[in-house]
């Protein structure tokens, strides 16, 4: 058994729960950031609570599954599960920043999220190649 399979099989139970938070939060730091780089001067101050916090580590958590799908493509027996997780994992991504038609929906502040649909997808296709690597398949 693969426990650090079933590791990221919680991680992204926490993210397909929290999809829409976590996305709100990556779009609002991003737009902070923004408006540093055309205020230089202009001092901010940036309030992070408990809740913030959890979803900063998330993110961390995040970034170590995608280097352990690409730890996955670099053997032979697992290369095939690795590529299709690297690839799911863009996708829901992907289709929000490149705004494909149909895949997200805006809110009034113009923050992007994906639909429920293709959350629902790719969470049922790296649940099921998840769970064959933890029974080591």
């Amino acid at each position: 058994m693969n426990f650090i399979a079933l590791f990221f099989l919680c991680v992204r139970m926490f993210h397909f729960i929290h999809s829409h938070r976590i996305a709100y939060l990556l779009q609002r730091f991003s737009r902070i950031l923004d408006e540093r780089r055309a205020n230089p001067g202009r001092k901010q101050v940036i309030i992070i609570d408990g809740s913030a916090t959890t979803f900063i580590i998330y993110f961390l958590l995040d970034v170590f599954f995608l280097l352990y799908c690409i730890w996955l493509m670099l053997h032979d027996t697992t290369w095939t599960p690795g590529f299709l997780l690297l690839v799911i994992a863009a996708l829901e991504s992907l289709a929000i920043h490149a705004r494909i038609s149909g895949a997200y929906d805006e809110d009034e502040e113009g923050f992007v999220y994906p639909r429920t649909w293709l959350r629902y997808l790719c969470f049922g296709e790296s649940m099921f190649i998840l769970l064959r690597l933890f029974e080591g398949a």
